[in-house]
């Protein structure tokens, strides 16, 4: 994967959200609010990362559902070969 360029981003902060980030800046040990900012998006990035993991665990039951359903037509007949090569609603 290639690494993307630098980004730069100006964010303008109300009186309250710079508060919040020198509060986590001196709780976390940390000089710059840039770096602070890094670290909520690596944290929210890591929280989205679980959810979807924990989303996709869950779901296992829904899709072994499926797959038998799907296996059952196929076996009852009730399925038809695809080929997306010849088919009409293809774009």
């Amino acid at each position: 994967m290639t690494p993307l360029p630098s980004l730069t981003v100006t964010v303008e902060l109300t009186e309250y959200e710079q508060a919040q980030i020198e509060a986590l800046a001196q709780e976390r040990g940390l000089n710059a609010p840039s770096d602070v900012l890094r670290a909520l998006l690596h944290e929210a990035t890591a929280a989205d990362d679980a959810l979807w993991d924990e989303k996709f665990a869950n779901s296992q039951d829904v899709l072994d559902q499926l797959a038998d359903e799907a296996h059952q037509e196929y076996l009852d007949g009730r399925t038809e070969d695809f080929d997306p090569d010849t088919d009409p609603d293809a774009p």
